[in-house]
């Protein structure tokens, strides 16, 4: 089954259609309002996520292929992204 079109970020669904069922990378889901973050964690768990951190409104973990889409299933995700480069705010 594909994730939910438009939850799941575009480079997250070319790593799940290209890696290994037994690869793995970190991914940060974002939940929609309202949604309880240590029910969500407990469920990502239950989903197979490594949960790594929570925070408002979303929780960062491992993933893996399979269990990339079953997260992408669920309805209180708003989103799963990959994690953001950071960048310095020093120019030179």
């Amino acid at each position: 089954m594909e994730p939910r079109r438009g939850v799941v970020a575009p480079e997250l669904e070319r790593w799940c259609r290209d890696a290994g069922d037994g690869d793995r990378r970190t991914a940060l889901v974002r939940l929609r309002g309202g949604a309880d973050v240590e029910r969500a964690a407990g469920r990502l768990v239950a989903l197979g996520m490594e949960v790594t951190s929570r925070g408002p409104g979303s929780v960062t973990g491992t993933v893996s292929p399979p269990v990339l889409r079953r997260i992408g299933q669920e309805t209180w995700v708003l989103a799963v992204e990959g994690p953001r480069t950071l960048r310095s705010l020093q120019h030179g």
